[in-house]
Parts: C-alpha cells; structure tokens; sequence
C-alpha cells in the first residue's frame, strides 16, 4: 500500500489528474508482487490471514490430515492446507469441498467413471491429486509428491504447468480478487490489454512457472492458463 502511495504521487505530480492507465495500474497492481517473502519448502509465505481478509475467514478451507489421501506426501503442501487453506471460490477456481481429496485416477473412478477409459489418464494420474476445477473439463491437480501444481484438460487430455505450487496458486488467486476489487474503484479494465499484460508481469515476478510457456511435460504445447485468461477480453474475467 505505500508503495502504491508513493508511485501515485509520483505519477500525479508528472502528469496531473490525466494519469496515463498503463502507470496507474503501475501503482496499483507490480506492488501486489512484494505482498509475500520466500516460504519454508515452498515458494512463498504468505502473510497470516492472508486469505481470510480478502476471501472472508467463512470462504477459506482448511483441511485436516484426514482429507489427504496417502499420495499427498509433499510435507509443505499439507501444512500449506492445513494452516493457510485455500479459497473455497476462487472467482476462476472452484475448489472441491468435499473431502477426502482424491487421487485423480479416483475421482474418475468414483464420480465420472463413463468420462473416457483410464488409459486416457496422464501416467502420473494415480499421484495427482484433484482439488477442484478451473474452466469446464479442466481439473486443478496437485502432484502429491513434488507439490508442483497443474491443469488437467480433458478436452487436449493434456497436463499442463499451472503454478509452482500451492503457494503461488493462492497468491494467483488472490491477486485475481484484489484486481476486481481496484477495478471497481479505478475502472482498470477500461484499458484491457494494459491490465492483461500487467497483471501477467506481475505474476510472472512471484511465479515464473505459471507464464513461462516453454513445454516441459509431454504432450504440452505451451498454453499457460493464467495469462490466457488475463488475456480473454471476451470472457471478461478481469472486470470488476
């Protein structure tokens, strides 16, 4: 927030009242990227209720060792769900309350068991464990053992690098939500692509993994989720 203070005056004095949108969003959005320090085990540490002062304490959930399934084994993941939690509507996330979290070989087997045969699965499927959806047909997914997180597309049958891991899905999220909250105050989304492109820089500090799209898994052909997003005017998932 100072930082914000501090280059809105300094863009004010510059240019007066008529600040160009590209340096109020400058102002407003690039400082978000220093809201968190390095984490222990995970990329991140988000500040202490984090979360709950943005999503509302009833809308983050917490999970217990008893929702995990046996392949979670990733240690900063689970103490990343058990002490912080995740936004149970994440405004483009959607997470599964319904718990224990399942393994995604599982999830097919015990809720879409006619979606397509297995051997459609990524190999790694039996590791991956589901913790809700994005678009439609797209799973976020979570690797038990390294806690790298992904999107599963059915429609590609792809596996795609989403975000590092938990930590910077949360920030992700997060930094969604503080946009709609400015752009209904500074009408940001008038000027769509400068946002778009902002927002993606600004991710791309805290979490290079989710805008890099250079194919590291097999099958992948590049598409990043995220900066696709921010990217869709037409699906207007940045305005206010």
């Amino acid at each position: 927030a100072e930082t914000s203070d501090r280059l809105g005056s300094v863009f004010e004095n510059a240019a007066g009242a008529d600040v160009p949108p590209y340096w109020r969003m400058a102002a407003l959005i690039r400082p978000l990227a220093r809201i968190a320090g390095p984490g222990e085990g995970l990329v991140l540490g988000l500040p202490k209720r984090l979360l709950d002062e943005e999503f509302g304490a009833g809308g983050i959930m917490r999970f217990e060792d008893v929702d995990f399934p046996r392949a979670l084994t990733h240690e900063p993941t689970r103490r990343f769900l058990r002490e912080t939690g995740l936004p149970e509507d994440g405004l483009l996330f959607q997470l599964d309350t319904e718990v224990p979290l399942p393994a995604l070989t599982e999830y097919y087997a015990d809720e879409r068991p006619d979606a397509f045969a297995a051997g459609h699965l990524p190999v790694t499927a039996c590791r991956l464990i589901r913790l809700g959806g994005l678009v439609e047909d797209t799973s976020l997914v979570v690797d038990g053992a390294t806690g790298a997180v992904l999107a599963w597309s059915e429609p590609d049958l792809t596996l795609r690098p989403l975000n590092a891991d938990i930590s910077t899905l949360a920030f992700t999220l997060w930094l969604l939500h503080r946009e709609r909250t400015l752009d209904a105050v500074h009408g940001l989304s008038d000027s769509y692509e400068h946002l778009a492109a902002t927002l993606t820089e600004t991710l791309a500090t805290v979490d290079p993994v989710a805008c890099d799209r250079t194919p590291t898994l097999p099958d992948d052909d590049g598409l990043r989720h995220w900066p696709e997003i921010f990217e869709d005017r037409a699906g207007g998932s940045l305005h206010a």
